[in-house]
């Protein structure tokens, strides 16, 4: 209660609410930047595996742009001038932009009730009190303090987050706050609790799926349900799907470069691979790496003689959101009929189960 109490404080602004205005296809965006000049911005956000992207040119700094949204949504704003970036909630209202190119970063929009919404949410969890514990040089004290830090610092996130979307369960911005906190920091019996205070209309929204697709993945995933089909390319740009390994043992090995338990299992893999590629057994390597470079030479230097597959969305990615993966590894044991017999298995645990099912 004392954390809500904090959150109310922080969001005593009342916020109008502006369902109607969701029946409009665009949002009109002004924008004055000093050192834009005659630059170009881009516009660009996802939905549904779908990037969509639009662009205006300024004049002196100045531009005014009609930009077709679907709902709210965030969006990753660049410019022809820097490499800087700035991702704002944009919403059906009208919106204004200002600031200066030199620190794009820092862009201030006002208008979007979404956005000021979201960003004051943010604010009321940096408003939290508590300071991280120092180091005293006791290795196992300093853990043993950290953890406990943390866990009450949770707490109160929980406490924050829970009293934000019971006041405002009907805006985006409380289904972008749940998933932030429980689907980027994986907490299932969180999400689902939260979830179901959103309304319906937000519910079914894009973040909302995203919400309910990392849900479902516990049922989608479990041991004796059909495997989802998914669909990624190799290094050539083939694309490949589940069902081109029908009729055979395949395991599903989300991994990465940068996962270094990851890379330690590879050699348990390998042994397994070779035992029983002639008796109907493959891997397929979903490599979850950004960096098609860093991707292929951790292929190389591991060995790996299985397909190899990349989503450089990392755990963001279509097939990691179905399969439920926000950490690495995972892998998931895929039947010839296309069941999932068996998951997370690690060390000789799959030489093991392929022996149970390969005779």
């Amino acid at each position: 209660m004392k954390y809500q109490r904090i959150f109310l404080a922080v969001f005593s602004l009342s916020v109008v609410l502006f369902a109607d205005s969701y029946a409009q296809s665009a949002a009109h965006i002004t924008a004055d930047i000093a050192g834009l000049n005659n630059n170009k911005i881009v516009f660009s956000y996802e939905m549904d595996n779908v990037i969509y992207k639009d662009s205006v040119p300024a004049d002196h700094g100045v531009f005014a742009k009609d930009l077709a949204l679907p709902e709210a949504v965030l969006c990753t704003l660049s410019n022809s001038v820097n490499q800087q970036i700035r991702i704002l909630l944009l919403d059906h209202h009208p919106s204004k932009i200002t600031g200066d190119v030199s620190r794009f970063y820092e862009l201030k929009i006002s208008g979007s009730e979404e956005h000021e919404l979201l960003s004051q949410f943010k604010a009321s969890l940096n408003a939290l009190p508590g300071k991280r514990p120092k180091a005293t040089g006791n290795v196992e004290n300093d853990k043993k303090a950290l953890m406990i830090f943390a866990a009450k610092q949770q707490l109160s996130k929980d406490s924050v987050l829970s009293g934000f979307v019971r006041m405002y369960p009907q805006h985006i911005a409380t289904a972008i706050a749940v998933y932030d906190m429980y689907v980027t920091y994986p907490n299932r019996d969180k999400a689902v609790q939260n979830f179901k205070l959103l309304s319906a209309d937000i519910q079914r929204s894009y973040y909302g799926r995203r919400i309910k697709t990392f849900l479902d993945a516990q049922v989608v995933t479990s041991v004796g349900a059909t495997a989802a089909d998914f669909s990624l390319a190799d290094k050539n740009g083939i694309s490949y799907s589940l069902k081109n390994f029908k009729g055979k043992y395949v395991l599903l090995d989300f991994w990465a470069s940068w996962c270094v338990p990851c890379r330690k299992e590879n050699p348990n893999l390998i042994k397994a691979y070779q035992q029983y590629k002639d008796r109907g057994f493959t891997i397929v390597g979903l490599s979850m790496d950004a960096s098609v470079e860093h991707w292929l030479t951790a292929v190389e230097q591991d060995q790996l003689p299985w397909l190899q597959l990349n989503d450089p969305k990392s755990t963001t990615g279509k097939a990691a959101d179905t399969y439920g993966v926000k950490s690495l590894p995972a892998n998931f044991l895929v039947d010839p009929e296309g069941k999932i017999v068996a998951k997370n298995l690690r060390g000789d645990a799959l030489e093991k189960k392929l022996k149970e099912l390969i005779r």
